[in-house]
């Protein structure tokens, strides 16, 4: 009789399972075995289910995101290996009937029926907060670190920047009251608009009539500050208008216990401390943020103030891919490692080198200029001529060279010299007048009319809409643009120059060829007028972006082709003269 035995079958049954259970693992199975923290995001006081919440794990790029369901319920995929921050956040939506302030809540592995309570923004704003708008100072018991940083911004000093009252009220410099100022050439009611983007924080409760040199408010004065920018609660598509004069809006929520200072948007969705009420803006990494002050068009008009925004659409940063660069990129570069964003005290999760940036929004200096733009010559003899042709390439900056306010310039001068004596040009481009300043005669830095290429953009208009029309003008009161010759990001300008080697020289001989590119802050007749040697910050009105030097060595001297040289107006006139009085003479004699 043949027995069937099972005591080897019922001693494989642990192995078997332990298999089962390591092949599950491995397979990403996400069972009760595998890590997971579930619970629900619920609107804080009312316990009401919120659908469309991001929730991931505080501070760790690496975290998965889900989206609480309509009931409020969450199911996040992960294994911490200790205590962790779930935060839950939802989108801010200016449209929106209803938004949130972001919010978290401790959790482990595994656990279940976790709870994050967000705070909802209350719907109206508090009528009386201009009278309790925070200093930076303020900010900065937290936020020590990026207040040291926006100190060293041009931003901190946007509010009694005194190249701007000396163009809007005279009084910003000691020589500010010669020449242009807005407020004696225009309407009384008129406000010009500064007030709007350089002390947003006064104006923005009178949108758009408050004067630039009435501010008084002390949170005003501090220009763009942390509340300037962190209470804006949208940024639409809008860039033709002014700031929030059509282009953005700020929030100033009024709650009966929460002080409104509290309210803030920004570019994190996991910000959980109870400090502040945080609402999550994607906005804030984007270009569209910075369109808000940085392009607008003259109010009623098509023409333009600055098109910052606009040249970087265009750009080849702004292509997606390994390439793409955002303004905050180049002038919001992450910190070199990680950290934390306000100041250690109270455990605040230590932040990766991504989710930190510095605040001294860097602009135009001399490194960031020699990094950006470049200058190549290159110089040939043919034919009794010295061939000259130089590119200036923007090849790293994401907007126009130069970009910003009109009166922003640069101009390429070229020269040629033979024993030190300068030779004359007979073909090319030359500076435009708004090379040199209002001084009558050469003055030193007056290069109008010397060879090279001029770039700018410049407006034509009427002073307050009257009398005859000027060039430059601010934009406040431009009609047209006159003239284009800014190079856009990825471009290249090739100025190409002739000069007549002199009859005397001979082979052998060297031809000196040197081209200097420098920009200018403000136009040179303005910044000679007002008296302005150095900028409100105290850097210079000047950069040498780049200089070339080549050299010739002649093959035929001036025994080439003989060049016959230009002359100016003045030249002409002269000419014109006396050959009208040897004309005279010689009637004269014959008579």
């Amino acid at each position: 009789m043949t027995r069937h035995i099972t005591r080897g079958r019922r001693g494989a049954g642990p192995l078997r399972l332990a298999v089962l259970v390591a092949s599950l693992l491995a397979t990403g199975w996400a069972g009760s075995v595998a890590g997971e923290i579930s619970g629900f995001v619920l609107e804080d006081g009312t316990d009401a289910p919120i659908a469309g919440a991001r929730v991931h794990i505080q501070a760790d790029p690496a975290s998965p995101v889900v989206l609480s369901a309509a009931d409020g319920s969450f199911t996040l995929p992960v294994s911490p290996a200790g205590l962790v921050t779930v935060t839950a956040a939802v989108e801010y939506d200016a449209q929106a009937t209803t938004n949130f302030a972001s919010a978290g809540a401790l959790a482990s592995d595994g656990q279940t029926g976790v709870q994050i309570r967000l705070l909802r923004i209350p719907d109206v704003d508090d009528p009386n907060y201009q009278s309790w708008v925070p200093l930076v100072a303020d900010c900065g018991n937290c936020h020590e670190e990026q207040l040291h940083q926006w100190q060293q911004s041009v931003h901190a000093t946007a509010g009694d920047d005194s190249w701007v009252r000396d163009l809007y009220s005279g009084d910003g410099t000691a020589g500010g009251s010669d020449g242009y100022v807005f407020i004696e050439s225009h309407d009384p009611d008129e406000s010009g608009f500064c007030a709007a983007c350089h002390t947003p924080m006064a104006d923005v409760f009178d949108p758009g009539n408050v004067k630039f040199n009435e501010v008084t408010s002390s949170a005003a004065l501090e220009g763009v500050s942390c509340v300037a920018c962190h209470q804006v609660d949208m940024v639409n598509g809008n860039v033709s208008a002014i700031h929030y004069l059509g282009n953005s809006s700020y929030r100033f929520p009024d709650d009966l216990f929460i002080p409104t200072s509290q309210f803030v948007w920004g570019p994190l969705d996991d910000i959980s401390f109870g400090g502040m009420k945080a609402s999550y803006a994607p906005v804030f990494r984007q270009s569209l943020f910075c369109a808000s002050c940085h392009e607008y068009n003259r109010p009623n008009t098509s023409v333009p103030g600055q098109t910052t925004y606009s040249e970087w659409l265009a750009s080849p940063f702004a292509v997606p891919g390994a390439g793409f660069r955002g303004c905050q990129d180049c002038h919001m570069p992450e910190e070199e490692g990680p950290g934390y964003l306000v100041d250690p005290i109270g455990n605040p999760p230590l932040r990766p080198a991504e989710q930190r940036h510095r605040h001294e929004m860097i602009g135009t200096t001399p490194e960031t200029l020699q990094d950006a733009i470049s200058l190549a010559t290159t110089v040939s003899e043919s034919g009794g001529r010295i061939l000259v042709s130089s590119q200036v390439s923007n090849h790293g900056s994401g907007h126009a060279f130069p970009a910003g306010v009109s009166i922003r310039n640069a101009v390429l001068v070229i020269s040629a010299t033979w024993n030190g004596m300068p030779l004359v040009q007979v073909d090319g481009p030359t500076i435009p007048f708004w090379g040199d300043d209002n001084v009558p005669g050469k003055q030193p830095g007056d290069v109008a009319g010397e060879p090279g290429q001029g770039f700018a953009r410049v407006l034509a208009g009427r002073i307050n809409d009257q009398g005859p029309v000027m060039r430059p003008v601010l934009f406040i009161d431009g009609e047209s643009v006159d003239a284009e010759t800014r190079i856009p990001s990825g471009a290249t300008d090739t100025t190409e120059a002739e000069f007549a080697v002199p009859g005397p020289a001979e082979p052998g001989e060297v031809v000196v060829v040197e081209a200097r590119l420098i920009y200018r802050r403000a136009w040179r007749a303005l910044a000679v007028t007002k008296g302005w040697e150095m900028t409100p910050q105290g850097g210079p009105v000047e950069i040498e972006v780049a200089q070339t030097y080549d050299t010739v060595e002649l093959t035929q001297g001036g025994g080439g082709s003989t060049a016959i040289p230009t002359m100016g107006t003045y030249g002409m006139a002269l000419m014109i003269l006396l050959l009208g009085l040897a004309g005279t003479m010689i009637l004269r004699r014959g008579l």
